[in-house]
């Protein structure tokens, strides 16, 4: 009588089970990640956008020339269909010919609205 030997080769129905569960898990999270960087996007273009008003106020003020008061001096501003509030001030130094200048960006003209962007920079006496 032959005696026949055979040899299977493959995965059992255990092993294609686990290894679907782990590419189920791992498919879920890559799902959660880019669905959180989907509702961040928004925040960061106001943030950007922000911080492009900020740094325009700031080169309309150094282009003035003269330091602003030292009180908190508001104004509105339009960019991408939409209204910013600026405020911003001198602030004494150490050395009476340099000040540092605030600005602050909201979308709010509430001053407890959050703060989206703020920029500090030195202004020299002309």
């Amino acid at each position: 009588m032959p005696s026949y030997q055979i040899n299977e080769y493959g995965f059992t129905l255990l092993e294609v089970l686990l290894a679907l569960a782990l590419l189920a898990i791992a498919g879920m999270s890559v799902l959660s990640m880019s669905g959180e960087s989907v509702r961040n996007t928004p925040i960061l273009e106001q943030r950007t956008l922000a911080r492009l008003i900020a740094d325009n106020q700031m080169t309309e003020l150094h282009l003035q020339k003269q330091w602003p008061t030292l009180s908190w001096q508001r104004e509105e501003h339009e960019l991408a269909g939409q209204q910013w509030f600026t405020r911003f001030r001198s602030v004494k130094t150490a050395d009476d010919d340099f000040r540092a200048i605030d600005v602050e960006v909201r979308m709010q003209e509430d001053e407890k609205s959050p703060v989206l962007a703020t920029l500090r920079s030195y202004m020299v006496r002309q």
